[in-house]
């Protein structure tokens, strides 16, 4: 039986336009609509949550944390130095792929750049969706006139639907290798190859799983990579994940 403790809430914010009132506990944010509160978790095969760290919410799946936060105040200066390290320009038109949503603040940050026309970014579950609709901080991927579009699927089956040469940048920033393993296969880097145009830069989170084992991921990654044609490899331990380009 899972017991919940009540504990004291704290005023978090309010939505953009005044109509949602948040509040946090430690473990918890919470909505308050109409008169009506909710607790901003659910469960859908899985137990997913909003937590607060540092005043944003951070997404949660089975108690896991699915931002990355070590050497980071909060996961939106994660999504800020991720970009960063994609170094697009301030002029031309680009176009993004993000390809695994999450609570899109990559996708977010990416789309501020005047030259960015396009963000493409993808959710495989119908739950993290429901939660980002909710966060207030993922506000962006819902306005209207957005640049983003979102895609709702697994990333490995909707990019075979791409056109080849398709984006400038991507952001590939999957659950851990155990949770989706496609999605560092070597089919899956064919088909990223195939949508980048000539000159793309990618961020690809890899994780530091298996390094007190002996294994480097990031290794194994990399090989994979430039069996495919990848080039210019770099890893940035801070973002725990490689940058590369298509030659």
């Amino acid at each position: 039986m899972l017991l919940v403790v009540k504990s004291k809430r704290v005023f978090f914010c309010k939505s953009s336009d005044g109509s949602i009132t948040y509040t946090s506990d430690s473990n918890f944010l919470y909505a308050e609509k109409d008169g009506i509160t909710m607790r901003l978790d659910l469960f859908d095969k899985h137990y997913y949550k909003l937590r607060p760290v540092n005043g944003i919410p951070i997404l949660e799946i089975d108690g896991l944390r699915m931002q990355l936060i070590k050497d980071f105040k909060t996961p939106l200066d994660y999504a800020k130095q991720v970009v960063k390290e994609l170094k697009i320009p301030e002029k031309g038109e680009f176009s993004i792929l993000d390809s695994c949503m999450g609570l899109g603040y990559t996708a977010i940050q990416a789309a501020k750049f005047s030259s960015v026309k396009l963000v493409v970014t993808c959710e495989f579950s119908p739950a993290v969706v429901t939660l980002a609709q909710w966060n207030p901080f993922s506000d962006l991927l819902f306005a209207k006139n957005t640049k983003i579009v979102l895609m709702n699927g697994n990333s490995n089956d909707l990019i075979k639907n791409f056109q080849s040469a398709m984006f400038d940048f991507v952001i590939h920033d999957p659950p851990r290798f155990s949770h989706a393993p496609e999605l560092y296969s070597s089919a899956f880097y064919q088909e990223l190859y195939r949508v980048c145009k000539k000159g793309a830069r990618i961020f690809h989170y890899v994780g530091s799983v298996g390094k007190e084992k002996g294994r480097k991921i990031e290794h194994e990654v990399e090989n994979r990579l430039k069996l495919v044609g990848f080039k210019n490899m770099r890893y940035i331990s801070l973002l725990q994940g490689l940058i590369f380009e298509k030659p």
